[in-house]
């Protein structure tokens, strides 16, 4: 679990540090808001992309060595990103801390859920979540106090000695891995993977710069979905497909994945858009952004483990929808800031939140998990993650787009950074409202799975 746990800390500070520090980033590289976008972005992107390929690693030669190598990669990437000198420099880097990051996260939960019983698996994930909260709620404040004193190269150089630290541990510790499948690498399938998600998300950025009905938009899009079409078809024809098919015949299994890609796609508005509206429309300081931001992780994080417990002794279906539920209806408190709402009240907007995220959390991942056989846990386990990493960088891409298309079309501004704090204020409020609207849909697909259930039953 400690293994594991420094894994699972170390990619989401390195997310959440990186997050709170896009506005400076943009001033101290003099990039665009489009461009600083993809120090984000890339990281999103590569983890996405990587996660299954992971999975698929770890069954043919063992989850740790494949764990413990993705540990380095994501180590180099971050010493070499506190030496970047210009943003596009800085996103290749990211692109090699997303590669690490993408084995640590794919692999973490399915070696935990194998060591736990299955009536502790609540509580072994709600564990892990307490691991991904502690580097949420890091990430801002470290990050706070870094830009204001260190300067921002230090939000990298902070995961070199974590990194070693556990590396070193990782060898000692960690068992061998019981269940292998040996077989070839779907070289194929990870291409294609890999390509549709970018094309989705440059489509999805580009909108801000040549509108909606852009040709090259529309075609990077459309491809995009496309490539993610014969990529779902491929897996089931390939005798060794990174995911396998028949997970998804199991009504839980694929309503968790479904509901989680729409729970995380909804929440990521606030992660990306919450650090500008605090300091341009209220002019916070970055220190006081920082803790500000810390609320939702540190609710998670206090409360990620009893809602784990909790999912194990009543239902795991019901605990994620309720979770999901009062999720929607922080994001739709959000929706209600105005030019000048106390901090204080902002910060009671984002309790909430917190509550309903760490009981979704913890019951749909016990849900998603607990569907899968033994010998496709880290499969499962890349599926959570990628439903996760598909939904964040997805979504953080389209409400990106849509704040920047509302000042540029609506309000009539030229460019989003050149909008006053009035004018965000309103965008920020459509971006909120239609979040959680998605999330809404997010709780209705959580309800399918007895009907499904019911479903297949009468077909046997």
């Amino acid at each position: 679990m400690a293994v594991v746990a420094s894994g699972v800390f170390m990619a989401t500070l390195d997310a959440s540090i990186v997050n709170v520090s896009l506005p400076t980033l943009a001033n101290e590289l003099n990039a665009s808001f489009d461009s600083v976008q993809w120090v984000s972005l890339a990281y999103l992107l590569i983890i996405t992309g990587l996660l299954l390929p992971a999975g698929r690693l770890a069954q043919m030669h063992g989850a740790k060595p494949v764990f413990l190598t993705g540990f380095m990669i994501f180590t180099l990437g971050s010493l070499l990103a506190g030496f970047a000198t210009s943003v596009w420099m800085l996103v290749a880097f990211r692109v090699i801390q997303g590669i690490g990051g993408a084995i640590t996260q794919a692999l973490g939960p399915g070696m935990v859920v194998s060591t736990f019983p299955k009536n502790e698996r609540g509580k072994a994930i709600g564990m892990i979540l307490a691991a991904v909260s502690l580097g949420l709620v890091s990430g801002p404040l470290v990050g706070g106090i870094f830009l204001s004193t260190l300067g921002w190269p230090f939000i990298f150089l902070i995961n070199v000695p974590f990194g070693l630290a556990a590396i070193g541990l990782g060898f000692w510790v960690l068992p061998p891995s019981i269940h292998t499948s040996p077989g070839k690498f779907d070289w194929l399938g990870t291409t294609m993977l890999l390509a549709g998600i970018f094309m989705i998300l440059l489509g999805f950025n580009r909108i801000q710069i040549f509108g909606l009905g852009s040709p090259l938009v529309i075609t990077l899009i459309v491809a995009g979905f496309a490539l993610l079409f014969c990529f779902a078809w491929w897996q089931t024809r390939t005798a060794s497909p990174m995911i396998q098919p028949s997970m998804f015949r199991n009504p839980d299994f694929t309503v968790a994945a479904f509901s989680g890609y729409l729970t995380f796609a909804g929440t990521s508005a606030h992660v990306l858009l919450l650090p500008f509206y605090l300091q341009r429309v209220l002019q916070l300081p970055i220190g006081q952004v920082g803790l500000i931001m810390v609320t939702v992780p540190a609710i998670m994080g206090v409360l990620g483990t009893p809602a784990g417990i909790l999912a194990d002794r009543t239902s795991h279906r019901a605990i994620s929808s309720i979770g999901i539920l009062i999720s929607a209806i922080g994001l739709a408190l959000l929706a209600t800031v105005t030019f000048n709402t106390p901090p204080l009240a902002l910060v009671m907007r984002l309790v909430v939140l917190g509550i309903g995220f760490a009981m979704f959390n913890s019951g749909n991942a016990s849900m998603l998990m607990g569907a899968a056989a033994a010998t496709h846990q880290n499969q499962a386990s890349a599926v959570l993650a990628l439903a996760r990493n598909m939904a964040t960088s997805t979504g953080q891409a389209l409400w990106g787009t849509i704040w920047a298309s509302v000042l540029v079309l609506q309000l009539g501004e030229q460019a989003p950074d050149l909008a006053g704090g009035r004018e965000m204020v309103d965008a920020f409020r459509i971006v909120f409202a239609s979040a959680s609207l998605l999330l809404i849909a997010g709780v209705l697909v959580s309800l399918l799975a007895p009907v499904l259930s019911r479903q297949r039953l009468d077909a046997l």
